[in-house]
């Protein structure tokens, strides 16, 4: 198995997952990769993704791991292959192979880094006090819509890592949870920001993803790669 980073910038973040997911497959097509295929009556290619990133959102660190009718490929090539094939806004950064069986991304992922990028406009000051009161505030309830359409309340505080201001680069900058079992929307914590800043929700934003990795009940991290 051949796990890869990409980085998904600019407008092709406003594609779906699923979109990605067939994006993948041609951009293998047209890099004359040939990915391994599932049996049965509706094949499928053998791949897997880290944790779907909402439309609209950046990342610098996304993964998919592939497995391939002929690994023998270098890795330096396949990363060099790839991006001669891909489109504007996927950039394959690097790769790494594994012999043995691997954690699934879905399971290994537990935290992620956000950057939210706010209009140079608006009045900072609003933004750091609400920063400030959610950081020594020791509970935030909050509630969630189900699939169901249920209201389900739950204490975001409790998904919240690290939330801080860089007055530098006028950027709000949070830790949280995203692992298949505890996760938090960063547009849930940027609207709650907003709210608490006395801004409207469709205040112009860029978000991005920065990093993600595992973290262990030590505090210790793992990265996919």
């Amino acid at each position: 198995m051949i796990r890869v980073q990409y980085q998904k910038l600019g407008d092709i973040s406003y594609i779906s997952h699923l979109d990605i997911v067939k994006l993948m497959e041609r951009i293998s097509r047209r890099a004359g990769i040939k990915l391994s295929y599932s049996q049965g009556f509706s094949p499928h290619p053998k791949t897997s993704f880290s944790p779907a990133l909402s439309v609209g959102m950046q990342s610098y660190c996304e993964y998919i791991d592939l497995e391939l009718e002929d690994e023998s490929i270098s890795l330096d090539e396949l990363i060099e292959r790839y991006n001669t094939a891909s489109v504007e806004g996927i950039i394959f950064t690097k790769a790494k192979k594994f012999e043995d069986k691997t954690e699934a991304l879905m399971s290994f992922i537990t935290h992620s880094k956000f950057e939210f990028e706010i209009d140079d406009e608006i009045n900072f000051g609003s933004i750091i006090n609400a920063i400030d009161t959610i950081n020594s505030s020791k509970t935030i309830m909050f509630s969630r819509i189900s699939k169901s359409g249920n209201e389900i309340p739950y204490d975001m505080k409790e998904y919240i890592e690290e939330l801080s201001y860089d007055e530098e680069k006028n950027i709000i900058k949070s830790t949280i949870c995203t692992s298949s079992a505890k996760t938090l929307n960063p547009r849930a914590l940027l609207s709650y920001i907003l709210t608490q800043s006395g801004l409207e929700q469709d205040t112009f934003t860029i978000i991005t993803k920065t990093d993600t990795y595992n973290m262990n009940e030590n505090g210790e991290i793992t990265r996919a790669l």
